[in-house]
């Protein structure tokens, strides 16, 4: 069992996020980005995130990125999704808006974009090419963040904390307690939470034997 203190954590953690709120990264092949928007995402209190595997290799989120993440990849859901066209309908089917982070001269500019809706999914592209074309005609509405500078781009990870605060902020004006979670989401969040909570556990104590077995052959030696 984690301490009272632990324990209070993961409850307050739990008890903060956000409902209505997800993520979908299309083909992001850098670990690294994935674990950074995986820390944003904890950070705003988002506690699942989308990911679509369409012409990259398919991996496990929650191995990879975990220095970029500092671990957090591990306290998140993932649901892992095979191609970009069956996963954007399936989750406009379950009622999701769909809100695209592109480079077009048609899209809405952040700054002046609602993005107060109950329930949100934001899109992100790849490092190299963005979203597919798919995903763009799929996307409910396209939203970007202009650029003054040179670059026209921001690193995606960078892009999705910028939305992420955006979102939490405009959410917040419109009263947080209508995107809390409701009491059923909180507890089965814990109870994920106390899970994961006991798996780090095990596997440090086998760690730690692991390298105490090994201290000691070497001694031997």
């Amino acid at each position: 069992m984690p301490t009272d203190a632990r324990l209070n954590k993961l409850k307050r953690v739990a008890a903060q996020r956000q409902s209505g709120l997800t993520v979908v990264i299309e083909d992001v092949f850098d670990p690294h980005n994935l674990g950074a928007i995986a820390r944003s995402c904890d950070a705003f209190g988002i506690q699942e995130i989308n990911i679509i595997f369409d012409t990259h290799p398919e991996f496990d989120p929650k191995e990879v990125g975990k220095n970029s993440s500092t671990a957090t990849n591990k306290w998140l859901n993932y649901r892992v999704h095979q191609g970009s066209a069956n996963a954007l309908r399936a989750l406009k089917a379950e009622g999701w808006q769909l809100v695209a982070a592109a480079l077009d001269p048609n899209a809405e500019s952040i700054f002046e974009a609602d993005l107060s809706q109950p329930q949100l999914a934001i899109l992100f592209g790849n490092e190299k090419d963005g979203l597919s074309d798919q995903a763009l005609q799929l996307a409910d509405r396209l939203v970007t963040i202009p650029m003054r500078g040179i670059a026209q781009s921001m690193n995606v990870s960078v892009t999705a904390a910028l939305f992420l605060y955006e979102v939490t902020r405009q959410r917040r004006q419109q009263g947080p307690e209508a995107y809390a979670a409701d009491e059923t989401t909180q507890q089965k969040t814990l109870d994920y939470f106390l899970e994961m909570h006991r798996h780090l556990n095990r596997r440090n104590k086998r760690q730690r034997q692991k390298r105490a077995n090994e201290r000691l052959s070497q001694l031997n030696e």
